[in-house]
């Protein structure tokens, strides 16, 4: 059997769940990513309530599962405890994983407690907890990500995303620190190694570059990373929509994107 593969729901961008499952399975993706706490980057990414049996549907008919739940933020003990629906939501549908981000508390010491905190809740929704460094946020890199959790001492994992890692100087020797354990899943995506702030602040939710077409080294990542990670797509670009490309013409093109790079089984 080969790697298991993410359309991560990001790549779609304003796409429904219903959508996105349909575009995944059309392409030869085995998961995707659900967007579940409000506010959603693009509104009708939001899994809702309402939305949810029919995505419940989708997923059973095509096969395809729910992987990672996106996207929570370790703020304070009353926001974690405010996660409870959302997670209880994405679980419905049969989500492995809640994935959380250090962004805007600047309090490491509080987060290490909140992270316990959203392990607990998390696993109480029948849920793993991921935790995804990002290049704009407090905790930036893997080592960073691998330290939360050691001073935490939780069961956690990290999410490793190309992008958040070429842009905060890392590389594929990074990855040689990290307990392969530790490593849950990959996003890849492309890009230039030189970019201007103006393209920064836009690149990480709204135009990254599919695989092979910028400079980051994907298929050097790809190869250090662990053999049991999934893999995962994460290239939103509103210049493809822009095009006229539907989301399955998007999943289908990340799809052939990514193949070249797939480590041979």
């Amino acid at each position: 059997m080969g790697r298991e593969l993410s359309l991560d729901c990001l790549t779609l961008t304003d796409t429904s769940p219903v959508d996105l499952v349909d575009a995944a399975q059309q392409a030869g993706f085995h998961l995707v990513s659900l967007w579940v706490q409000p506010p959603s980057l693009y509104p009708r990414q939001l899994l809702t309530r309402e939305t949810a049996p029919a995505v419940r549907e989708r997923l059973a008919y095509t096969g395809v599962r729910a992987g990672g739940l996106e996207v929570f933020d370790l703020v304070s003990a009353e926001q974690i405890a405010s996660c409870r629906p959302a997670l209880e939501l994405g679980a419905s549908v049969g989500a492995q994983a809640a994935v959380v981000i250090h962004n805007r508390n600047p309090d490491r010491a509080e987060v290490v407690d909140l992270l316990g905190a959203f392990v607990e809740l998390a696993r109480d929704c029948g849920l793993a907890t991921r935790i995804e460094p990002i290049s704009v946020g407090r905790t930036r890199t893997l080592a960073e990500g691998a330290a939360l959790i050691r001073d935490a001492g939780v069961d956690a994992q990290l999410t490793f995303d190309f992008l958040h890692l070429m842009r905060t100087g890392g590389s594929p020797a990074d990855l040689s620190a990290i307990p392969p354990h530790l490593i849950a899943n990959v996003q890849v995506c492309d890009g230039p190694l030189e970019f201007s702030p103006e393209v920064g602040a836009k690149e990480s939710i709204a135009e990254r570059l599919y695989p092979g077409e910028g400079e980051f080294p994907i298929r050097e990542l790809l190869q250090a990373a662990p053999e049991t990670a999934v893999i995962g797509v994460e290239t939103p670009s509103l210049r493809r929509v822009g095009l006229g490309m539907t989301p399955a013409d998007q999943a289908r093109a990340a799809m052939e994107a990514l193949r070249p790079f797939l480590p041979s089984e």
